[in-house]
């Protein structure tokens, strides 16, 4: 199966005023897996190599469910919030390791073109 990953980064609620992050600094990701668990560690590691993120075996463990509102008044889960860890520059004085969220939404691709019409 082919997992998508679309993601928004935000700082955690205590840090939000000293620090900002941009929204879409994890971009898009796609990829193959056999299920949900093993494709958020191929996730975990897209972003620690290519955006210097860093999810903890226990975040990846225990992901916080994330859900959606459905028309009925009833909600349905569309993917995780998961907390991260990335430095930022300290006002020129070194770098420093703060806490984010990953919220991330999660959907399975299919290709409509692989079927017989």
């Amino acid at each position: 199966m082919k997992f998508q990953f679309k993601t928004t980064a935000t700082m955690k609620a205590y840090n939000n005023s000293k620090w900002w992050i941009d929204s879409g600094i994890v971009r898009e990701i796609i990829v193959n897996a056999d299920n949900i668990k093993i494709a958020l560690e191929k996730y975990r590691e897209i972003v620690q190599e290519r955006d210097y993120i860093s999810i903890s075996n226990n975040a990846l463990k225990r992901p916080e469910p994330m859900y959606r509102d459905t028309e009925d008044g009833g909600a349905v889960q569309v993917g995780y919030v998961i907390t991260a860890k990335t430095d930022f520059n300290n006002d020129g004085r070194g770098w420093v390791a703060q806490y984010i969220d990953l919220w991330v939404s999660v959907a399975i691709v299919t290709n409509p073109f692989e079927t017989e019409v």
